[in-house]
């Protein structure tokens, strides 16, 4: 698929700065439909908040055909600019966060291979909110809002929570795009539910087009990090799909199917060898592919079946190194990054041999 990173130029009043922004898409020219993702905020210095790639997110939406925009808004990680402050005026802020993700919807209508007339703006956390405030402007080609766990909370601004309530009754007032509020009953930020369903009445006053999912309680712990968990596509994939069909969206996988018979390629899981010792190697080789490249990622096998998965720096040490650590013996590269490396028999050569097989249990 297309992975490129980009700067975006931005007015901000008498300058123009830079958003580092990450672009995916199917092979081909397309158009394809635009995903854009907005990110939140941790805790901290924004202008040290690590870009936030959304690798795994993007390609469930890549392989069915969209083309995906994650910008880096000002102020944060990588692009220029200051971050804007709300001072607890969240609504403020959240318009100001807004122009960020303006601007980066106006470059992608340049791209060629992006059909601008469908567009769907994504959003976790500050994200979320910032993608509500968007929704305001009711912008040409965008046809839905999604928001997930999105807000901001200040315990230092007196009447935080009525004020949010407030702010997204006014959002809801101008805005006539549909959206979809995703928020769960386990949030550090949120709570038990009972705030966030108002943030939606007040919402739903005004834009009656729009529908609230309950994702319950996270088992893995804070739902507000769903979006960020592999484990939370079970959770958050389904309402967006359902949400997608409602536009006229299409939802069926086109590409990336990571199975390709006896093709020897990177991204065919089926030729990876040893799974007839553990099939979890599949599985393994399925978490490095949904992992980001960019940022390091490896997969390690060894005849005897087991294997070490690991992303980040070092990651191929990590990886070999989780490897010995399982029983691994003559552990070996099998990918790198973006390549295959290893050099031993695949899987469908191994079917031919006739030395016995022990599955790992």
């Amino acid at each position: 698929m297309r992975d490129e990173i980009v700067q975006v130029p931005m007015k901000d009043w008498l300058f123009t700065i830079n958003l580092t922004t990450r672009i995916y898409a199917p092979p081909g020219d397309g158009p394809f439909p635009l995903v854009v993702i907005n990110h939140g905020k941790s805790e901290g210095d924004p202008a040290f908040q690590k870009d936030e790639p959304f690798y795994f997110q993007a390609i469930e939406f890549v392989r069915r055909g969209y083309a995906v925009l994650v910008p880096t808004r000002e102020g944060f990680g990588s692009s220029g600019g200051v971050y804007f402050k709300s001072n607890c005026d969240v609504a403020n802020g959240a318009r100001h966060w807004a122009n960020s993700v303006q601007a980066a919807i106006d470059y992608a209508r340049t791209l060629p291979y992006v059909d601008a007339a469908h567009i769907v703006v994504i959003g976790q956390s500050q994200g979320g909110i910032t993608s509500v405030a968007l929704g305001e402007r009711n912008l040409a080609g965008v046809v839905g809002i999604v928001n997930i766990a999105g807000g901001l909370r200040d315990e230092h601004c007196m009447g935080w929570e009525s004020t949010l309530v407030r702010d997204y009754r006014d959002f809801g007032s101008k805005s006539k795009i549909p959206a979809l509020f995703l928020y769960g009953d386990n949030d550090r930020y949120w709570g038990n539910g009972d705030l966030s369903k108002q943030f939606f009445e007040a919402y739903h006053e005004g834009n009656p087009n729009a529908q609230y999912v309950d994702e319950g309680v996270f088992s893995e712990g804070d739902s507000h990090m769903v979006f960020h968990r592999y484990s939370g596509e079970k959770i958050w994939l389904p309402p967006v799909r359902q949400f997608f069909e409602s536009l006229g969206l299409s939802w069926n996988p086109r590409y990336l199917s990571w199975r390709q018979g006896n093709t020897v390629a990177l991204d065919n899981i089926d030729i990876v060898p040893y799974q007839d010792l553990n099939p979890a190697i599949g599985v393994g080789m399925e978490m490095f592919l949904r992992s980001d490249p960019r940022a390091g990622r490896a997969l390690v096998i060894a005849p005897n079946g087991h294997y070490g998965f690991a992303t980040g720096k070092d990651a191929q040490a990590k990886a070999t190194k989780t490897c010995g650590e399982k029983g691994g013996v003559g552990c070996q590269p099998y990918a790198i990054d973006n390549d295959l490396v290893y050099h031993g028999p695949f899987a469908a050569e191994r079917k031919t041999a006739d030395s016995p097989a022990t599955k790992i249990q």
